[in-house]
Parts: structure tokens; sequence; C-alpha cells
């Protein structure tokens, strides 16, 4: 009798199952013990190998692998995984990262075998390391199945290349790590050829992406992105202009023209929502529901027109609940009591420290100023936590 077919015997004689059955099987398709249970006795041997590496796998997750790499059924292909564990850990990954890369890509076990090392040690030369080399695998294991030679070493020259320096790139790819996984000829090169047709060129081009890199693998702008770039009629030479295309690249039109829409319910002109967003393209990246809810703050409490925001754009940068809103309540606070002639905005755009000791510690009344303040700020963490709470399964 085989070695394998004992050890699938020794599995059924050990698990629960009736004696009498086991037999009855065994002379009706002795085969179903090699292949049935010869998988249970590799799923144990699976188990042993990830709780001497202190790896939080489920038999669902040992399961799943063996479906999807079942050439780890083959005890000798153990010793892989073994390696592929080791490899990981001597590179900074914890038993964490190391499984979820696992249960993500099985299928890389095997493929990386011989080349790992290599794969690991390139993306090392390149400034990942320890921490950074972990989260970039985790967040993108797939990384780890690009040819060393062919594919993963050209790339890497190319966008240290782009971004000018290793730090920025290990940035850049933490940031959009999918940019990897892009042909270097078919996409990240035209690409690059794109926006440098676009005006983006030498430190302008570096500032772009390094805002946005992960502009980098599109190639095109489609019509409706164009309309939406010119409408807000920023100069081409201004870096506002390219801060404007890298969000306006990246975001859904319907979401952009959605946000308009908004702007729109709130008392602006078409004219004054380009303008706005020219002055601020910043806004472009907001939710419509933050913007509705300063803009609802500053027409109906602070009772000032809808184009206040216009000329004062900052105005809907700044958090709503633990900015606007307190310093609001002190500055009406002080009108009430005697003449104050300190803007608003300026208030607005003093720092936390200057605030305090100019705006409340300064006046004859700070103790009642202060206590209006301490509790609209305490009001908007309730609120903070109301929500969170309420939004929780």
């Amino acid at each position: 009798m085989s070695t394998t077919l004992c050890c699938n015997l020794f599995v059924v004689v050990a698990a629960p199952m009736n004696s009498i059955l086991c037999c009855k099987l065994f002379s009706i398709r002795p085969f179903h013990f090699r292949n049935v249970f010869s998988t249970i006795a590799h799923s144990q041997s699976l188990v042993s190998l990830f709780d001497s590496s202190k790896l939080n796998m489920s038999e669902a997750d040992i399961t799943r692998i063996l479906k999807l790499a079942p050439q780890f059924q083959n005890p000798r292909a153990l010793l892989k995984v073994e390696q592929f564990i080791h490899s990981l850990k001597k590179h900074g990954c914890s038993e964490v990262q190391i499984a979820k890369i696992m249960k993500t890509m099985p299928r890389l076990i095997g493929r990386a075998e011989g080349t790992l090392e290599p794969k690991l040690k390139l993306l090392e030369d390149f400034g990942f390391v320890d921490r950074n080399l972990a989260k970039l695998l985790t967040i993108n294991p797939s990384i780890l199945c690009n040819s060393l030679n062919s594919s993963l070493l050209p790339k890497m020259v190319f966008l240290k290349e782009v971004f000018q320096s290793q730090d920025v790139l290990v940035k850049a790819l933490l940031k959009s790590p999918r940019l990897l996984s892009f042909s270097l000829e078919k996409n990240l090169k035209p690409s690059f050829a794109f926006w440098q047709g676009w005006g983006f060129c030498g430190t302008g081009l570096f500032s772009f992406l390094r805002v946005q890199p992960d502009v980098l693998s599109r190639t095109s702008l489609t019509p409706a992105r164009v309309d939406l770039i010119h409408k807000i009629g920023v100069d081409k030479e201004s870096k506002m202009f390219k801060y404007i295309v890298s969000i306006v690249a990246v975001s859904r039109v319907e979401t952009l023209e959605a946000k308009i829409e908004n702007l729109k319910y709130c008392g602006l002109s078409a004219e004054e929502i380009w303008q706005l967003f020219g002055a601020c393209p910043l806004l472009l990246k907001f939710s419509k529901e933050n913007v509705k809810k300063k803009m609802d703050f500053l027409v109906n409490t602070m009772e000032l027109p809808a184009n206040y925001a216009v000329k004062h754009p900052g105005i809907l940068t700044v958090s709503l609940e633990k900015t606007t809103r307190p310093r609001f309540l002190v500055w009406q606070k002080i009108k009430s009591i005697n003449d104050f002639n300190i803007a608003f905005f300026t208030v607005l755009l003093m720092t936390e420290a200057r605030f305090v000791s100019k705006i409340i510690k300064g006046h004859p009344e700070s103790q009642t100023l202060w206590t209006i303040y301490e509790n609209a700020i305490s009001d908007a963490s309730n609120r903070t936590l109301r929500t969170e709470s309420s939004t929780k399964p």
C-alpha cells in the first residue's frame, strides 16, 4: 500500500467517521481515498504550517487557497509556502499582512518561486523598505507577478525619472500602487506624452503628477472634461490650471455636474460658480452635501449673500462644525455687546492660538465668550459622535 494511501486511511480513521462506512466506501471507490482524503491531509499540513508561522488562517481560507492553487496539495510544495512566508517576514511584512497577501492572491506563492527575493530586493533598492514595502505589497500583491527584467525593472526606472526622486516615487506608488499594473509601452509612456502635450513639462509636470499620480494611467480627456476645464477659465500658465486638470481628469463628470447644480440651487449663477472653482479648485473635491451645509449656514444663519463665498471662497474650505460655527457665535456675541470692526472672514482665517488670545481673552467679557466657544466645540463633537453611531451597522 502506498504511503499516500496509508496517510489518507489514517486521516479517515482519526476522523469522526463510522468505521463500517469507511470500509464500504473503500471497497466501492478506493481511488476516492487517494483524491479526497489526500486533500484533507495536505489541508492539515497547511494548518500546521500556518500555525507554526503564526498566521491567523481559518479552514475556509486554507480551502480557498487549495482550490485556487491546487499545486499545494503536493506535500513537497509546502516548502515553497514556507519559503514564501519566510521571505516576506524577512522584508518587514507582519503575519497579518502575509495572511492578507496569501488570501488575496494564493497563485502568487507558486509563481514567485525563485524570483521573489530579487523582486523584493529591487523594490528595496528603489526606496521601499520595511513598513513601506509591506504596505505596497498588501495593497497590490500582483506587483510580484510582474516579470523582473522585462516589466518590473523598466517600470520602476521610468517612474523614478517621472517623479524625479526616490522619496516622491515611494509616496506616489503608495498613493497609486496600481500604476505598476499598467503596461509601460501601452499605457505609462503614452500617458506621459499626452500630459506633456497638454502643456505639462519639467517641474510643472512633476508637480501635477505629485498631486495626482493616478492620472498617469490616463491617456485622454473626454470632451465633457475638456469643456469643464475651459469653462473654469484659468490660464494655462497658472499653477492653478494644473491642479484643476488633475482633479477633473480623475473625477466622474456626472459628479462634477451634480456639484455645479448644487451651487446653482444655493443661489450662485453659472458665471459665479466658474469663478468660485477657478479661485478655489479644492472645492471640486468636496462633496455636494458638505458644500450645501456651509452655503446654508452662510445664507440662512450668517445672513450673507450667496456670492460672499465667491469673494471669500476660504469660508467653504474650513470645517463648519469645528471652526466656522463656533467662531461665528463668538463674533456675533461681541457684535451685540459693542461695536466690533474686525470682519468675520479675518476672524475665520486666524490660527486657533491667535483667535483665542486676540478675540476671546482680550475681551472684557472673555469668560462669557469662552463658554460660548467651548459649548459650540462640544456640541460639534457630540453631533459627530451621533452621526458616526447612526451610520454603524
